[in-house]
């Protein structure tokens, strides 16, 4: 069985990463995709299990877009976005909230429209925070994204995360990194070794269940 993970950009004039792992965390394929077909031929060759996502796939209770001209008001105007990334928050996990203010809304719109593509199609996508998952995994610590340490940060710890990782680390960029954790956390997900925060309306982010312990402390 494999698990796939993907970074996805805005456009698809950008390069997104795309990673694949087998059920023993082995790597399989690292690489990268601009535009949807050849994401459905990496799809079909490699048939995965779970594929995970790092970008939402869905709007808060209300909104029917993000538009700020369209007449849609989130069905609670108190709050900043959806249930999962109110969770986050308070969670003391920085996140984009998706609103009509999102800094990230065609990320948003691609990523949707790219979820109800591939669930017609069967595939089973689950939407994931590789920032979160890094802080889970790895502690308060993690750089951001955008620092130029994270990509270090990333590199000395994928090889205990994820095998046969040495002969890519040369040459992984940020995003590629990214991929991986999202690749580790669908297998969680499909070990039953996740949580989830959210809800039905909204959607669901899966997080190593480490979470559970670590509010519970």
């Amino acid at each position: 069985m494999f698990y796939m993970g993907i970074d996805l950009k805005t456009s698809t004039k950008q390069l997104s990463s795309l990673s694949v792992i087998d059920s023993d965390s082995n790597v399989e394929y690292v690489g990268s995709f601009s535009d949807n077909n050849t994401l459905l031929e990496l799809i079909e060759r490699f048939r995965p299990t779970v594929i995970a996502v790092g970008s939402p796939l869905s709007l808060p209770v209300g909104l029917c877009c993000l538009e700020p001209t369209c007449d849609c008001q989130l069905a609670s105007p108190s709050r900043k976005g959806r249930q999962a990334e109110l969770e986050l928050a308070r969670m003391g996990i920085s996140c984009f909230f998706t609103n009509k203010g999102s800094i990230i809304r065609n990320l948003v719109y691609r990523a949707i429209k790219l979820n109800r593509q591939l669930e017609e199609l069967g595939h089973k996508l689950i939407e994931v925070y590789p920032h979160a998952t890094k802080v889970i995994l790895f502690g308060d610590n993690v750089p951001s994204k955008n620092r130029p340490e994270s990509l270090t940060f990333m590199k000395d710890r994928l090889p205990g995360l994820v095998e046969g990782i040495d002969d890519y680390l040369e040459d992984i960029d940020r995003g590629a990194c990214d991929a991986l954790i999202n690749a580790h956390t669908a297998l969680l997900y499909d070990r039953e070794e996740a949580d989830l925060v959210g809800s039905d309306l909204e959607g669901y982010i899966a997080l190593p269940k480490l979470l559970r312990a670590a509010t519970e402390s």
